[in-house]
């Protein structure tokens, strides 16, 4: 964590697009408490205006995440950083001793070394790497799909042959029983026929759409249902002014094709909706074209459907 000695000299059009991001992932933040990524995302907006007061205060709930995850690496270097900026505050104080006890106890830190992190797995990320991952970085996601490719992964141009998660959604929504069997398979055979073959500048069907529309499911009863059983966040895209720059900056074959909607950047982080986050080629290929860090979020595919027809100037 940064000191805030002073807040970073920003433009006048930059700071205004960090106050966008705040108010989005404020909202964000307190629909989903545990939604570690989106409190970094949010910690390091205010650092970057000087929001002093605000950025201890996420930097403290995000440390007293961590611990609830059981991610007490995570937790420890909240808390330090907190105490670097603030040491006198005795409630952090105990927290870090508690994180520090736990991870003695699980043999990642040595009691006579306690401030010494080299033998504590910092990389709290990994904890995180499956495809529900919320935040990929450039770094590591880009040598994964390089691996990958070599096996016979995701190439950007053959993503129109290869699997678009929609079979994964349909076993999460069975599985979980949020939508019964006929529905799901009868709309997934739907989706399946539709995306098959995509004419130009036209959008894909989404699944979730396809099941409320098939079995008089309300979107939002779908929605909640997978975010209360996997790890996702929640973009509100119709409370956001999205730049279509940034919704442009992957190809239609994702935008469009895998309802892929970049909508916003913050510093070195990309924030990405889509309608169906089970799709991991899709997120390969993302972050084979972008070299920034990646935070993927669930959005209603209504909402994405209306920024994409907007950018792309789709009249039906």
């Amino acid at each position: 964590m940064q000191l805030l000695t002073s807040a970073p000299s920003v433009s006048s059009e930059e700071r205004e697009q960090i106050l966008q991001t705040i108010e989005m992932f404020e909202v964000i933040t307190q629909a989903n408490p545990q939604d570690c990524q989106s409190m970094e995302i949010l910690k390091d907006a205010y650092q970057r205006v000087g929001k002093t007061e605000e950025f201890l205060g996420i930097a403290r709930k995000l440390g007293d995440a961590y611990a609830e995850l059981g991610q007490y690496s995570a937790a420890m270097l909240e808390y330090e950083g907190i105490l670097k900026n603030a040491p006198d505050s005795p409630e952090v104080v105990a927290a870090l001793g508690e994180v520090e006890e736990k991870l003695q106890k699980a043999g990642q830190l040595k009691p006579a070394a306690s401030s010494d992190a080299g033998g504590i797995d910092l990389d709290f990320r990994a904890a995180v790497s499956d495809s529900s991952t919320l935040m990929t970085t450039a770094a590591t996601q880009r040598a994964e799909v390089r691996a990958a490719a070599g096996r016979g992964g995701a190439t950007v141009n053959d993503l129109a042959l290869r699997d678009d998660g929609n079979n994964a959604l349909a076993k999460i929504l069975t599985q979980h029983r949020i939508v019964s069997d006929d529905v799901v398979g009868a709309a997934l055979d739907r989706v399946h026929a539709k995306n098959k073959d995509l004419a130009p500048n036209t959008m894909a069907m989404s699944l979730i759409d396809e099941i409320a529309r098939r079995g008089s499911y309300e979107t939002d009863f779908l929605l909640s249902g997978i975010l209360d059983r996997c790890k996702f966040a929640f973009a509100p895209l119709d409370y956001y002014d999205i730049d279509r720059s940034i919704v442009r900056m992957l190809p239609e074959s994702l935008t469009l094709g895998r309802l892929m909607l970049p909508f916003d950047m913050m510093s070195r982080t990309v924030m990405i909706a889509m309608a169906n986050p089970f799709d991991a080629l899709g997120k390969e290929a993302a972050q084979q074209l972008l070299d920034y860090n990646v935070q993927w979020h669930l959005a209603s595919p209504s909402a994405i459907f209306r920024v994409l027809k907007e950018t792309y100037r789709i009249e039906k």
